[in-house]
């Protein structure tokens, strides 16, 4: 009676543990199914992520190329070629145009009798000298000019002439016990400035 038993146990314990095996095959089936899939799936939303990140790029870079190609540099208008020609070919514009050129020519003479007018403004400077007693020596200060170092004419945006002349303006100082002395003795330069002076042609001539 007991042998009888305990076969019929082992029976039953035999059919639940098949029964078992049976079930869980399905299910580990099921479980491992995902990790072979998963690799896949990722790469292809990876790969879905960067086409989605650069197509706006590329339409970013088409639409930029469209729009340089559809924008050519602005033109004057007909109207505005017609004026700036009326402008520039007037009588009045064209006769200040020919005073230029004569204009031109002649202010390098005028830069040359400038310089000389310079030099004779120092002269007459230096013949009358103020002298001044200051700790017991006789002093004095007189204004000198250097040499013509700028010549140039140019037109103005209207056509008129204008012409400029640089040089250096310098302050000597003069000292010694007595005024002959001082008027002897070496200049020392206290003052050094640069001049630019402008000048202007009118009734065919240049005038300060």
């Amino acid at each position: 009676m007991m042998f009888i038993r305990t076969v019929e146990m082992r029976a039953a314990v035999a059919t639940l543990a098949i029964t078992a095996l049976f079930a869980a095959a399905p299910a580990c089936a099921q479980s491992k199914a995902p990790d072979a899939a998963a690799p896949a799936t990722r790469a292809d939303k990876d790969a879905g992520v960067a086409a989605t990140q650069a197509s706006p790029a590329s339409a970013s870079q088409s639409a930029a190329v469209t729009e340089a190609s559809a924008s050519p540099a602005k033109k004057k208008t007909l109207g505005q070629e017609v004026k700036a020609l009326v402008a520039k070919y007037t009588p009045d514009r064209l006769k200040r145009d020919l005073e230029f050129k004569k204009a031109a020519a002649l202010f390098p003479d005028f830069c040359r009798h400038w310089e000389q007018d310079l030099h004779e403004r120092e002269t007459n400077n230096r013949s009358k000298l103020k002298f001044n007693l200051k700790d017991g020596f006789e002093t004095a200060t007189y204004t000198a000019y250097g040499k013509v170092a700028g010549c140039e004419s140019h037109q103005s945006k209207d056509g008129y002439s204008i012409g400029k002349i640089s040089y250096e303006e310098f302050i000597y100082y003069l000292v010694g016990k007595s005024e002959d002395e001082a008027k002897h003795a070496s200049p020392r330069a206290i003052s050094d400035t640069h001049t630019t002076e402008i000048f202007r042609w009118d009734n065919g001539k240049w005038f300060y």
